[in-house]
């Protein structure tokens, strides 16, 4: 087929006869694997329905800023972005059919083979770093878009000229598109620089950190970095993932000295699982570990009389590249305790349109359907993890902040241009949006600002890669107008609570205070700020109501304890469900 949409030329592969191609409108593309930015763009071709191989390739859109070329296309069926396919573009930049690659009728100066994740430029072989090449989306799909930075130079300009064509073709089904001519729309389209600061001091700031293998205790050049990146997140909600080797006491203590607590503040922490450690300026709650052997916790934190409600915050470091079972698991038992959590019984029941929050290094890598199920509720193993449950309260979906770069429109949050993989987006941030309203919301990546966007925040080009192989997600959210407030203590939402310590800070005593709505057992550990158990008070038998256990301040040995912050979890069983709470104690001298 041979269709025209813009006034462009579009050449058969029967026909190497080319007309003087019309300037197409300047369009903004945001490489994310959404397309609606596409939207009033009419495809220059549309080839679908001529093969019936595993790629049939469809309608082809084409469209520039000042900065990339931009190709959209159609696959027909679903594959993957960088591995297990066969797909190539053939890319004649000089428009001379005698230079590069030949096939089709054109000289290709550029082929490349994405499945491959390599291409040839003029005979070298090149990298997507290379030729900036961006893909969307990073999970497979049924259609992807691609962009290609104007200036760069593999071996030579990319782009010597204002007009280009291309094909695409498949090597296993052997589908070839038609010849594509296209000429650059003059002009430029700069999107606005994103502020970091929140636009309400009031919104809560939740942000998720893949801090490459627990970086955060590296020390020099990746602290100095990492000293600036959490001044600019300035987070109430931190989810970090690869805190391998590190306690839940480590990772505050560490983000403590980057973020030093004001007057009546501290920082909590807790870690369920292998990796993920959820870091907060508000009390832990509750917290579990939501699938044994998966890197999935969740932690319920009280926002206290400002907010009028708690929020669950799930924390996630799923499996990585080919392990799609594995990542299938987590997402449904991910929506298994979500629908447990809006139902009244089993390990929690919270009040109807209590905010949730979920954050975190998904790696979402190979096939679509992990995601599908994490938006949807679309559970695969229902045997084990129970129906289909729909996330949001209201029966909609898991809403996906789709953040961009604070400056540009770059939207991945994993970019290593040592690496033949493509930069893609790994880490996300989902919330109910019939509970919460996403306000400030962008991937911190500092490769991509200008010097004096980066010098008035603070920042240096290179800390993102300094500090991590990750970029961070932040996204601030208001509370919607659905909430529901929590009730009083002792009326439904948890069998046992533990209170605030009278006094704080202390010195020598102070009376470790918790609530429970029935009769039953309670138990106490106070740990150090390194995680160390100091002082353990045994399980013992409570009624319904206030009780406090006295500690002085001393461990388990009778050795009075230097000033610092302590932690307290109690582990509690009322009415035969098992709780766990921390707080935070300030011990004197």
């Amino acid at each position: 087929m041979c269709n025209l949409a813009h006034g462009l030329r579009v050449v058969c592969l029967t026909s190497l006869l080319f007309a003087a191609p019309a300037l197409a409108g300047l369009v903004p593309i945001q490489v994310d694997g959404f397309y609606d930015d596409w939207q009033g763009e009419t495809a220059l071709i549309d080839d679908s329905g001529d093969d019936a191989g595993p790629v049939d390739f469809g309608r082809v859109w084409v469209a520039n800023d000042q900065d990339y070329l931009y190709i959209r296309f159609e696959t027909g069926g679903e594959v993957q972005s960088d591995e297990q396919q066969t797909m190539r573009l053939y890319l004649d930049t000089d428009m001379n059919a005698g230079t590069g690659t030949s096939y089709g009728g054109i000289g290709a100066d550029l082929m490349w083979e994405f499945g491959w994740r390599e291409g040839d430029f003029r005979g070298a072989n090149i990298r997507h770093d290379d030729i900036g090449l961006l893909m969307g989306s990073t999970v497979s799909d049924t259609q992807f878009e691609i962009g290609l930075r104007r200036d760069a130079t593999p071996n030579g300009a990319l782009f010597p000229g204002a007009t280009v064509r291309f094909l695409l073709r498949d090597m296993d089904s052997a589908d070839v598109t038609t010849v594509v001519e296209y000429t650059f729309a003059a002009g430029s389209d700069v999107p606005p620089v994103l502020g970091l600061g929140r636009s309400n001091p009031t919104d809560i700031r939740v942000a998720s950190w893949n801090v490459q293998g627990d970086g955060l205790f590296d020390g020099g050049t990746a602290e100095a970095a990492q000293n600036r990146l959490l001044d600019a997140m300035d987070p109430d909600v931190l989810i970090i993932t690869e805190a391998w080797n590190s306690t839940a006491s480590d990772v505050v203590g560490i983000i403590e000295q980057h973020l030093p607590s004001g007057a009546g503040e501290t920082w909590y922490g807790v870690k369920e699982d292998a990796g993920n450690v959820i870091v907060s300026r508000f009390p832990i709650l509750q917290s579990w570990e939501v699938n044994p052997g998966y890197r999935i916790t969740a932690v319920l934190l009280e926002l206290g009389p400002d907010y009028d409600t708690d929020l669950l915050v799930f924390g996630c470091h799923w499996r990585c590249c080919t392990a799609d079972d594995d990542r299938q698991n987590e997402a449904d038992s991910v929506i298994e305790f979500m629908h447990d959590a809006r139902n009244p019984g089993g390990l929690i029941t919270l009040p109807a349109n209590t905010p949730m929050v979920l954050g975190g290094d998904l790696n979402l890598v190979g096939w679509r359907q992990q995601l599908t199920t994490l938006v949807t509720g679309d559970i695969q193993d229902e045997s084990t993890y129970g129906p289909d449950s729909a996330p949001d309260w209201d029966g909609a979906d898991f809403t996906y902040a789709n953040s961009r770069h604070p400056e540009g429109r770059g939207t991945y949050t994993w970019r290593n241009d040592g690496s033949s993989y493509y930069p893609g987006v790994l880490d996300f941030i989902f919330y109910t949006d019939s509970a919460l309203d996403l306000q400030t919301h962008f991937v911190l990546e500092t490769r991509t600002m200008s010097s004096g966007t980066l010098s008035a925040n603070g920042l240096q080009e290179f800390d993102t890669t300094n500090a991590s192989d990750h970029a961070a997600r932040v996204a601030d959210f208001s509370m919607g107008p659905d909430v529901s407030p929590v009730p009083d203590a002792g009326h439904g939402l948890r069998a046992a609570r533990l209170l605030p310590n009278v006094p704080n800070p202390f010195n020598p005593t102070t009376e470790l205070r918790f609530a429970l709505e029935d009769a039953g057992q309670v138990g106490l550990r106070v740990f150090d700020a390194r995680g160390r158990l100091v002082r353990r008070f045994a399980p013992e038998g409570y009624t319904a109501g206030t009780h406090g256990v006295t500690w002085d301040g001393r461990d388990q040995t009778g050795r009075s304890m230097s000033s610092g912050v302590y932690y307290v979890q109690m582990v509690s069983t009322v009415n035969g469900e098992t709780g766990r709470e921390m707080r935070s104690v300030v011990l004197v001298e």
